[in-house]
This record gives structure tokens, C-alpha cells and sequence, in this order.
């Protein structure tokens, strides 16, 4: 962890982009599921569809309007609670699976992993060396009727050596797509696709550990937090909650430098940073049951690997939790948009500390992306 020096001031598929869910000073409803139709099973993959293009996005002319796809691992062995993985050593071989009525032939597509909460590096037969994102291209099939099959359909193949986790252990891995992460959101091309990074479904399964997983030397990534605090205070708005949806809803709010992301333009582009530190400011409560990780990620890499600036997150009954993030941006001098993306992952959603089954009884405290943007330095 980088340390603040005095005086500096320190993140398928829906129509609207969010930055943040209601504010927790004044509850109105829970954070809802982003997918209003293909909910997926723990075991099954994550789908979406979406009615119509987002408003000033360019539509491909030989996209399908529907946006339908699905996505999830897919060599998993099931049980009564979870797909999931037996790891006996060396590294763990993984299918995600990604299927769409659209074409990312050229945008390209890559899945995020999670191991407990942590940012999981994983390589590729492309691409032997390990890395949190590798993107593949996949052939599109042009006219290919969705009700039958998808245009597009690619299984990835990912190995890694899992980051944490030893004998004994059942720790759940997440895995998420993002599309399109090299493109510059001021490209005339540049497209919907970008709804995957801000609202695409968690893909959950666990992986039960046989053998105690050798130590990884993890990718170089540049530490870019300069502090992060979580605490807890008495929330009023939390009384008229019943004992069950403490534990089965949740709602989060967040800000940036004290604002919110403007809610009143189409622009992918947060204008008005240009390498000033920044403060990410994160609230939630509900949901006690679920432990957390908040991971913060700048152009698809993690802000830091530092076991230190892990940042755990307990929800606790009748209390909100706050998590402040600060953050370096001496990297950023305003003339390329950065993207920023901030992902709520669930640690212990899928089943109880008895083994058995919890994922319906949760289904409320699910993966979250927080946030999708791109900081931008003065508006054009």
C-alpha cells in the first residue's frame, strides 16, 4: 500500500447506465438482479437480453436487436449445492463458456476471475504467461437465428494456480466477461458492448481443495492505493427491517471525491480528473450473511495485489459499513480516457458453514459491479 503524503487530497445487459444503487441515508429498495430475464442458476451460467441499443451508442448494422447470450464455466462437477472444481495440485484447468447473438470478432471478449474475493491471474493456450484479463477474438456466424443457436459461441479454456486456499478449504470462484477492453470510448465505433463490463451476471462455482495449491509469483501490477479504512456506524433506516431481510437484501450507495457520477448524459466519460488522487467512498448494509471483497480495477488491472490493501467487507446487523478507498492517479494526465470499475464479490454465498445449500436462501446478496466509467481529464 502506498501511503497519502500530507497535504494531498486524495469504479448482460440493460438499457441505462448506473453508477451507484439508492443511498443508504434513505432506503427505497434492494439492489436488484441486472438481468430481468435468464437468472442463473449457482450451478448453470449467467444470460441476458436486451430490448434496444443504448441511447447515442453505435449499433453494428448486423448485430441481433435482441442482445441475448449466456456465459459460465461449464466442466464443473455438480453436487446438491454448486458446480464445482476438485484442485489436486498444480495448475486448475477451466471452461467459460461464452455464447451471444452479437459479434465480438473484432471488440473481443475476456472473463475476470475471482478466487474468496481475490483478483485471480489465469493463462491461456494463446496466451501461455499469466494475467488478470486475456481476450479472444471469436468467429461470428453471420445469420445464425438465435432461437436455434447463437452467432456467437466460444469455450475459453484458463488454467491457473489458485491465489489463496489450502487443504480442506471450499473457497467459491467467480468468473465475470468484460468486452471491448482496448477500444477508446471516443472512437466513433465504440458500442454497447461496454453494458457487459457494467452489468454482466456473476457465474459462481466453488473449488474444493484436495492439496494445498503452490505459492504463484502473481503478475507485476503498479500499487495505486494509497490508503483504504472500513467502518461501521448505526444505521436508523435498518429498524424496520425484519430479521430475514437483514440477511437476504442489501443496498449500497458510493461516490467519488463526495459526487456521484452525472446521470444525465449518454458519455461513457467521467470529465474533471487529471492526476489528482482520488476518494472512493463506498456504503452498504443488509445482507449480513455475505462476506464481501471490494476490488477496484484501472484498465482492467487490479489498483493493487499488496495482500495488505485487500479490502475485506463485513455487513453487519442494523449497521451500515463505509469503505473509503484512496487511490493514486499520477499515472493519468487527461489525454486517453482510464476505465474504472469497481466489483462487490461475494466470499460465501453458495453455502453455509455446514456444506449445505444457501444460494436461494441469498440469492438477494449476489456479485455486484459496482461501477463502470471512464475518468476523463477536461471535457472536450
Amino acid at each position: 500500500m502506498k501511503r497519502l503524503l500530507p497535504g494531498v487530497l486524495i469504479l448482460s445487459l440493460l438499457l441505462t447506465l448506473t453508477a451507484c444503487e439508492p443511498a443508504p441515508s434513505n432506503p427505497t429498495e434492494t439492489v436488484a438482479n441486472p438481468f430481468t430475464q435468464g437468472t442463473a442458476a449457482p450451478s448453470g451460467s449467467g444470460s441476458s437480453t436486451q430490448a434496444a441499443a443504448t441511447s447515442g451508442a453505435a449499433e453494428p448494422s448486423e448485430q441481433n436487436s435482441s442482445h441475448s447470450g449466456s456465459y459460465g464455466f461449464s466442466n464443473k462437477i455438480e453436487d446438491d449445492v454448486a458446480g464445482y472444481y476438485d484442485y489436486t495440485g498444480g495448475e486448475l484447468h477451466v471452461c467459460f463458456d461464452f455464447d451471444s447473438s452479437d459479434d465480438f470478432s473484432v471488440c473481443g471478449i475476456g472473463p475476470l476471475l475471482y478466487l474468496d474475493g481475490i483478483p485471480q491471474p489465469y493463462k491461456t493456450d494463446e496466451e501461455p504467461w499469466y494475467s488478470y484479463i486475456h481476450v479472444f477474438y471469436p468467429e461470428y456466424h453471420a445469420g445464425v437465428d438465435p432461437k436455434v443457436g447463437h452467432a456467437t459461441y466460444l469455450v475459453m479454456d484458463l488454467y491457473f494456480i489458485p491465489v489463496t486456499g489450502e487443504a480442506g478449504d471450499a473457497l467459491e470462484l467467480y468468473g465475470t466477461p468484460v468486452s471491448n477492453p482496448y477500444m477508446d470510448p471516443r472512437d466513433p465505433e465504440f458500442s454497447n458492448y461496454y453494458l457487459v463490463q457494467r452489468l454482466a451476471q456473476d457465474t459462481p462455482a466453488r473449488v474444493i481443495f484436495q492439496e494445498t495449491p503452490p505459492t504463484l509469483e502473481l503478475p507485476e501490477v503498479p500499487d495505486q492505493v494509497l490508503s483504504h479504512t472500513v467502518t461501521y456506524a448505526d444505521e436508523s433506516s435498518l429498524q424496520s427491517w425484519s430479521p430475514e431481510q437483514l440477511q437476504i437484501q442489501h443496498e449500497y450507495d458510493c461516490t467519488i471525491n463526495g459526487k456521484k457520477r452525472p446521470q444525465n448524459t449518454n458519455s461513457w466519460i467521467w470529465y474533471g480528473f487529471d492526476q489528482e488522487p482520488i476518494t472512493l467512498d463506498f456504503y452498504i448494509y443488509g445482507g449480513s450473511y455475505v462476506n464481501y471483497t471490494l476490488v477496484c480495477y484501472k484498465n482492467y488491472q487490479p489498483i493493487s495485489i499488496d495482500p495488505e490493501d485487500i479490502v475485506w467487507v463485513e455487513v453487519k446487523d442494523g449497521q451500515r459499513t463505509k469503505i473509503q478507498v484512496q487511490i493514486d492517479m499520477s499515472d493519468f494526465d487527461g489525454s486517453t480516457p482510464i476505465c474504472f470499475m469497481t466489483v462487490l464479490v461475494p466470499r460465501n454465498l453458495l453455502a453455509y458453514e455446514d456444506g449445505t445449500s444457501a444460494y436461494g436462501d441469498h440469492y438477494g446478496c449476489r456479485f455486484e459491479k459496482v461501477n463502470f466509467f471512464y475518468f476523463g481529464g477536461e471535457e472536450e
